[in-house]
């Protein structure tokens, strides 16, 4: 018999070969709950155990093409894996770069998010490993933050274009996705690069859905069922409003008399090579034209370069549809610079797994590999890391690569 129908036998039979130890449930269940796009026929690797070993490898500094997945994990990382057995060469295969891609091209995307973005239990990390900094001011502050955003929850939504993923037409890939204010992606969906964004928060026109209300400001969602992006934007509650966009909207908060309207919150923050300073002011408001809106914002920012010495003023202009009782002015503050979060984690994808020059562009390839990046930063943060990069250097072997994510 061929060594690979060998191999295929001793793939349908679990714990076949001297390991098979068992993996921790939750985690394993959500991946045994995926559909498998590929044939019954011809099977040599688990589901599972695929996904789970790219999620593994691409942990890893430095493992940030699917080329390293097979030079990733040792005979007893893929037994833990349940990887199969061939009994002609009396070890456990190791997938290729073909059987991953192959696999992430047909792959349903929303279902690999659901099962690797889906709620975890956060762990916390005892003490900072060797050679790692810790900094607890900005952990202080990154635990005030996250009670603030326990109180008062909301969600930024941006695209993201992979500039090295180029369709057959020469268009590249396009992802609009939704994070959580602190940067953890909630959904992400491949759209048209010269595609409205707002768009796929919006059903057609005439199209009944749950989330719509007369008078919200809230994003209707597309219909009952799961979660989508609509669901996610109705926790956005503030809405900025550019002057190219809608400029009537724009010229009537514009003209609001803001100069009789006292501050209501003033912050000032050092980094990045600047000192700046943000003051916001909050009117309540009716008749601008645009459903649900109870509050406008003016917020105005001074920043000072500290090697140039160089100023600049910049004046933004938002609504909202919470009230003044639902959140002060401070709380406007900080939902509005957290907006700044999904963009952030867009920018941990590009400089930290060089997504921005990664290729691949076929089927559904590119949003599940995004969708694999990002589960692995929220475990990293989840951790207890401020910064990816030293989460990653911390995850080089596959033994703390599977201790992060909850397979050891």
């Amino acid at each position: 018999m061929p060594a690979v129908a060998l191999s295929r036998a001793g793939a349908r039979v679990a714990g076949s070969g001297p390991g098979g130890e068992d993996l921790a449930g939750g985690t394993w269940q959500r991946l045994e709950a995926l559909p498998d796009p590929r044939s019954p026929q011809g099977r040599i690797y688990p589901l599972p155990c695929l996904i789970a070993i790219a999620v593994c490898a691409f942990t890893a500094a430095g493992n940030d093409r699917l080329t390293a997945v097979g030079q990733w994990a040792s005979q007893a990382d893929l037994a833990r894996l349940r990887a199969p057995w061939d009994p002609v060469t009396g070890r456990y295969r190791a997938p290729d770069e073909k059987t991953i891609r192959v696999v992430l091209d047909r792959l349903d995307p929303r279902a690999l998010t659901r099962a690797l973005l889906g709620p975890r239990r956060r762990r916390r990390r005892g003490r900072s490993p060797a050679g790692v900094r810790d900094y607890p001011a900005r952990r202080a502050a990154q635990e005030a933050k996250a009670l603030a955003r326990g109180r008062l929850r909301a969600v930024a939504v941006d695209g993201k274009t992979s500039r090295g993923a180029r369709r057959a037409d020469g268009t590249r890939v396009h992802l609009l996705g939704v994070a959580e204010h602190g940067g953890r992606l909630l959904d992400h969906l491949e759209v048209g690069i010269k595609h409205n964004e707002d768009q796929p928060l919006h059903p057609p026109a005439g199209t009944p859905g749950p989330g719509r209300r007369r008078g919200d400001l809230r994003c209707p969602a597309h219909g009952a069922g799961e979660p989508g992006l609509a669901d996610w934007a109705e926790e956005s509650p503030v809405h900025r409003r550019r002057e190219e966009n809608q400029p009537l909207l724009h010229a009537r908060i514009k003209a609001l008399p803001w100069r009789q309207v006292p501050a209501g919150s003033l912050t000032r923050d050092t980094g990045h090579g600047r000192l700046e300073t943000r003051t916001l002011k909050t009117a309540h408001v009716r008749g601008l034209g645009f459903p649900g809106a109870r509050q406008a914002i003016k917020i105005t920012r001074w920043r000072q370069d500290t090697a140039t010495g160089k100023t600049s003023r910049e004046t933004i202009y938002a609504i909202t549809s919470l009230t003044s009782a639902q959140a002060t002015a401070a709380d406007l503050a900080r939902l509005v610079r957290e907006h700044w979060s999904i963009e952030a984690h867009h920018h941990i994808r590009d400089v930290t797994f060089t997504e921005d020059t990664a290729t691949s562009r076929t089927g559904n390839g590119p949003a599940n590999l995004a969708t694999i990046r990002a589960a692995i930063i929220a475990a990293i943060k989840d951790a207890g890391y401020l910064h990816v990069p030293e989460g990653r250097r911390d995850h080089t072997t596959p033994a703390d690569a599977l201790c992060l994510h909850s397979l050891n």
